[in-house]
């Protein structure tokens, strides 16, 4: 346990000096970033935000918050998908929330938001239902694991925001899922 929390900070730090690295060359407005400024630039790169680290390395600090919530990052917490017409978790889909769990400890004063979706059939109170109980489903579970509930929310989305359109078999499997989102105050 204690090397898997250890591999598991080393490939964070890894992750975090790497986008530092790249971002340091970053230009913002046509103007290279200076080290001793303090800048936000939540417009130009989706919320992450740049300050003087105080080290004097003038490498910005990352928002490890913002990280969990990027979409197809290696760092951000992972979907969970789930079986036609259940809310049960696939040995697969709890193996994927003990990875999310890790992540999730790391940046202990963020608020979660547990998504709910459905494929298309069904009706709209069925599948807004059916979303609830995904919801809670992984919520229970990361409870389990040691998450405090105080941290996450749920919400049903029912088949309102479909990940993938269409109406064939992988498309039904890829919007059976629980997003992690960050939750708003």
């Amino acid at each position: 346990m204690i090397k898997k929390r250890i591999w598991s900070v080393m490939t964070l730090s890894l992750g975090v000096v790497l986008v530092a690295t790249a971002m340091s060359g970053c230009k913002r407005g046509g103007q290279e970033l200076d080290p001793g400024f303090t800048t936000d630039t939540t417009e130009q790169t989706g919320g992450t935000t740049y300050t003087d680290t105080g080290s004097g390395d003038g490498l910005p600090d990352v928002d490890l918050a913002q990280l969990l919530f990027e979409s197809g990052s290696q760092y951000g917490l992972q979907t969970v998908y789930f079986g036609f017409d259940s809310s049960g978790l696939t040995p697969e889909a709890m193996q994927t929330l003990r990875d999310n769990v890790e992540k999730i400890r790391q940046v202990p004063d963020v608020m979660i938001q547990l998504a709910g979706h459905c494929d298309e059939r069904g009706t709209q109170e069925y599948n807004l239902a059916l979303g609830e109980r995904r919801a809670l489903a992984v919520r229970e579970y990361l409870i389990q694991l040691g998450v405090p509930a105080s941290r996450m929310v749920t919400i049903s989305y029912g088949k309102e925001f479909p990940a993938v359109d269409g109406s064939t078999e992988s498309a039904y499997a890829m919007n059976r899922r629980v997003e992690f989102n960050r939750a708003q105050y």
